[in-house]
């Protein structure tokens, strides 16, 4: 979105973007100039896959996919980070579809999560 040229108006859901980014009126939409913008999103793709190489290279990776949770940090305050496989926790795979998780808070959501709707089951 910043590479389009966002600027963080805040009124996405409002169909009044000033820069035509998120919106459906043709008169807000003449500001996005799709020639412009194609050339900026190509250079931020570019540098993002040159950023993601050199970050996948410096853990002494040959592949992005190898890249897990132990290789990447958070800072949790002034004087301390930790690992992501520390501050998170990370499901088997079909561990809530087996019914086997014994983890609180995603046993909890997923009794409350619905395939037919979007709102919380009465």
């Amino acid at each position: 979105m910043f590479a389009l040229g966002c600027i963080q108006s805040l009124s996405c859901h409002t169909n009044r973007c000033p820069v035509g980014v998120a919106t459906q009126d043709p008169l807000r939409q003449r500001a996005l100039v799709v020639p412009d913008k194609a050339e900026r999103v190509r250079r931020f793709h570019r540098n993002t896959l040159r950023a993601l190489a050199e970050m996948t290279a410096a853990a002494g990776l040959s592949h992005p996919s190898e890249l897990g949770p132990h290789h990447l940090v958070r800072r949790v305050s002034l004087t301390e980070i930790r690992l992501f496989s520390q501050l998170h926790i990370f499901l088997e795979d079909g561990e809530l579809l087996s019914g086997t998780h014994d983890r609180d808070f995603y046993s909890a959501a997923w009794k409350l999560a619905r395939a037919d709707r979007f709102e919380l089951a009465a």
